[in-house]
């Protein structure tokens, strides 16, 4: 259920940007009631999501740390919260490879003056 609805919400975004946005906005959403370290894991806390490289490399994060939570850990809420964020990620993603790569915009480069050594 959680899944279709992280589907829903990345759907009506059509740059990777905006995507980046509402990750950002929706995991600061899911990380400020529970202030909590024991219920909001510090190896989610700590996900970098400022361009699609970060995003790839969170989500391998937020993987890794499930795949981690075996037997009756997996169900623990730790576990819950750490499965949320990796189907948030993984629907992010997912729509963020169906978006075209966004044009690098470099800032204006300053008139160089040449200085002429003796």
């Amino acid at each position: 259920m959680t899944s279709d609805r992280w589907s829903v919400l990345f759907t009506q975004f059509k740059t990777r940007t905006e995507v980046r946005g509402v990750l950002s906005s929706t995991l600061a959403g899911m990380m400020e009631p529970a202030a909590d370290s024991t219920k909001f894991p510090s190896e989610i806390s700590r996900l970098s999501i400022n361009n699609d490289r970060e995003v790839m490399e969170s989500y391998l994060r937020v993987k890794i740390f499930c795949e981690g939570k075996k037997g009756k850990n997996r169900g623990s809420i730790t576990g819950g919260i750490a499965s949320d964020v990796r189907d948030l990620f993984a629907k992010a993603l997912e729509r963020m490879k169906e978006l075209p790569p966004e044009p690098i915009t470099l800032a204006p480069i300053a008139a160089v003056r040449y200085v002429r050594r003796a």
